[in-house]
């Protein structure tokens, strides 16, 4: 089987929208080709995360050269540093979760939307890099068939809940640790969105003053892996919203269900 191209798939890892209307209905059908999307999602997933970022450090200026002269950006372009985690301690990008985890209404700010707009070519320019990197690193692509997969023992779940504006949307999470101690989420969701725009799985804190991307649904359900780091007592919640294919990697404000994990 001819597989697909390398480039389309670190579009697809990225939510870019893809010219080639081929590469979906093969990634439905190919699992190898599914495994290497994943696995550079998991580039993307710490860009888009908020785990560790007190740790982050400027890197000196040679990297942002490197960066601009392998993408062939202009050398006027500058990184623009993402602004703190929509949350708790800017207060009206995400509304709070109950303690029992109930969902309030998610408001949409225009000022969440100027940032991230800020933030979009920065984002765009490491996680691109990041993923040709692992392309050139890796050498050569091994094509092979994936091996079963341990489904793992069930650890927790959560009803997902509609929010005010996806009123008749249903879904719930289940959390499962397989035998290697890796953990999944597995997400099933009942809620169409339109043309150009997807579903996007999220792990929020109670406060939501800390959010974590895990990647797209693609379908009606899906199955995400939990970083290793990532205490799930502390990131609690389960969230899927409604995303623009806008390159953006913040959360829109457009949330479609959420529920807390009764862990």
């Amino acid at each position: 089987m001819e597989h697909a191209d390398p480039d389309a798939l670190a579009l697809v890892a990225l939510g870019e929208p893809l010219t080639d209307p081929t590469v979906p209905e093969h990634l439905a059908a190919c699992e190898s080709c599914q495994h290497e999307v994943e696995a550079l999602r998991s580039t993307v997933t710490v860009a888009r995360s908020t785990v560790g970022e007190t740790a982050l450090q400027a890197p000196p200026a040679r990297v942002w050269q490197g960066v601009r002269a392998q993408l062939g950006l202009s050398s006027d372009l500058e990184p623009v540093m993402p602004a703190t985690v929509p949350g708790a301690a800017n207060p009206g990008v995400l509304s709070d979760v109950t303690p029992a985890g109930s969902p309030r209404e998610v408001v949409a700010l225009d000022a969440a939307r100027e940032r991230r707009a800020g933030i979009r070519r920065l984002v765009l320019t490491v996680a691109a890099s990041a993923a040709a990197a692992a392309i050139v690193a890796g050498g050569v692509l091994v094509w092979g068939a994936a091996a079963p997969r341990d489904g793992g023992q069930l650890i927790a779940s959560a009803q997902l809940d509609a929010l005010p504006a996806w009123i008749g949307a249903a879904g719930e999470a289940t959390v499962a640790e397989r035998a290697d101690g890796e953990r999944v989420v597995r997400v099933s969701l009942d809620a169409e969105v339109g043309e150009g725009v997807v579903r996007e799985v999220w792990l929020l804190t109670e406060n939501i003053d800390g959010l974590i991307s895990l990647g797209y649904l693609t379908g009606a359900s899906g199955e995400f892996v939990v970083p290793a780091s990532v205490d799930l007592a502390e990131f609690s919640v389960v969230d899927v919203s409604a995303e623009p294919l806008d390159g953006d990697p913040t959360h829109s404000g457009d949330s479609i269900v959420r529920g807390a994990l009764d862990v």
